[in-house]
C-alpha cells in the first residue's frame, strides 16, 4: 500500500512539473517581426536563456556578447533574433512559431535596429537621454542612399558599432568613440583617413579626443563632400576657425579651386575625386597638384 501511494505521489509530481513547464513556455513573450520587442528592462540575464548558453559553445557569440551594451541592460538574444530562450529544444526555440527570425540583410539592418532606437518608450527605460532620431538622420545620409541604390558595401549600423560586442559610444573601446572614429571610417575610406591622420588636423583631433571624420561629415546623417562645407553660413570650418583666420582663408581658397575643377566636364570625374580626397590634407598646394591635370586640360580647351 505504501509503494502504491509513493508511485501515485511521484506521478502527480511529474504531471505538475510538466504542466508548469508548458505554462512557462506558452506564457513567454515572443517578439513579432517588424515590431519593437517588449523589453523588461532591469531584469537579469541570470534567468534561463538557452540561446546564450548554447552559443557560448557554438561560434562563441555569447562570450563577446558579455561586453555588449545590450547585455548590460538585460537585453538578451531573443530581443533581436526572436525565438524562445526558455526552450531547450533547438528545433522549437528557433522555430517560426516561436518568433525566430532569419539573419537580417544589410539593407534591412537600419530599420531593424530602429525598431528600438527610434522608440522613445523603450529608450527611456534603457537610456533616458538617448536620441531617438538617429534612424531618421541616417535615412538622409550618403550611406543610406547607397544601400537603397543596391550598393551593399555602403555603411550601416553594424559597420560602425559592431554586432554582438556593441559598446556605448562613450566607452573608449567602442569603434564609434571619438578616439577611434578615423580608424573606423578607414575600414572603407583608408586612403582618405590616412591623409587626415597626417594632416595638421590629425594630431589636434587626437590630442583633444575629437571625432575626426564625423566632426565635418556628421555621424548618422553623413553627407558627401561639398563646397558648402568649406565656406558659407553652414560651413563646418567655421565651427573651429574664426572669419579672417588662416584656416578660414585656406578653406575659401580650397573652395574656389574646387569650383574651378567642378566645371571641367565628365572626363575629369576621377581627378575631381582625387582632389576631394586631397582636401583632407588641408594643404592647398597638395590639392592643386591633384587638380592640375584637369585644370590644365580645361585651360587648353578654352584656347
Amino acid at each position: 500500500m505504501r509503494n502504491t501511494d509513493r508511485n501515485i505521489a511521484l506521478v502527480l509530481i511529474c504531471l505538475t512539473t510538466i504542466a508548469a513547464l508548458f505554462a512557462s513556455v506558452f506564457a513567454a513573450t515572443v517578439p513579432v517581426v517588424g515590431e519593437a520587442p517588449k523589453l523588461e528592462h532591469g531584469t537579469s540575464l541570470a534567468v534561463k536563456d538557452s540561446c546564450f548558453a548554447c552559443h557560448s559553445v557554438i561560434e562563441g557569440t555569447s562570450v563577446v556578447f558579455k561586453d555588449d551594451v545590450h547585455y548590460h541592460n538585460a537585453i538578451g538574444c531573443a530581443a533581436c533574433h526572436g525565438g524562445d530562450p526558455k526552450e531547450d529544444d533547438q528545433n522549437l526555440s528557433m522555430s517560426a512559431k516561436r518568433g525566430f527570425k532569419i539573419r537580417v540583410t544589410r539593407q534591412a539592418t537600419p530599420e531593424y535596429c530602429g525598431r528600438c532606437h527610434r522608440n522613445a518608450r523603450i529608450m527611456r527605460k534603457v537610456k533616458p537621454q538617448a536620441r531617438v532620431d538617429q534612424l531618421a538622420s541616417y535615412r538622409t545620409s550618403v550611406h543610406a542612399k547607397g544601400l537603397a541604390a543596391g550598393h551593399i558595401g555602403s555603411a550601416e549600423c553594424v559597420d560602425c558599432h559592431g554586432v554582438h560586442n556593441i559598446r556605448a559610444v562613450s566607452d573608449p573601446l567602442s569603434p564609434a568613440h571619438p578616439r577611434h572614429i578615423a580608424e573606423t571610417c578607414a575600414k572603407c575610406h583608408a586612403a582618405t583617413a590616412d591623409l587626415f591622420r597626417k594632416s595638421p588636423h590629425g594630431p589636434v583631433f587626437t590630442s583633444q579626443v575629437m571625432p575626426g571624420c564625423t566632426a565635418c561629415h556628421a555621424s548618422h546623417g553623413t553627407q558627401p563632400a561639398s563646397r558648402a562645407m568649406l565656406t558659407g553660413k553652414k560651413a563646418v570650418c567655421t565651427n573651429c576657425h574664426d572669419p579672417g583666420s588662416a584656416g578660414a582663408k585656406a578653406a575659401a581658397e580650397i573652395a574656389r579651386l574646387m569650383a574651378r575643377l567642378e566645371t571641367t566636364g565628365r572626363g575629369s570625374k576621377d581627378i575631381l575625386a582625387r582632389a576631394r580626397s586631397a582636401i583632407h590634407t588641408f594643404n592647398t598646394a597638395a590639392i592643386k597638384r591633384a587638380a592640375e591635370p584637369a585644370l590644365a586640360e580645361n585651360e587648353s580647351a578654352r584656347k
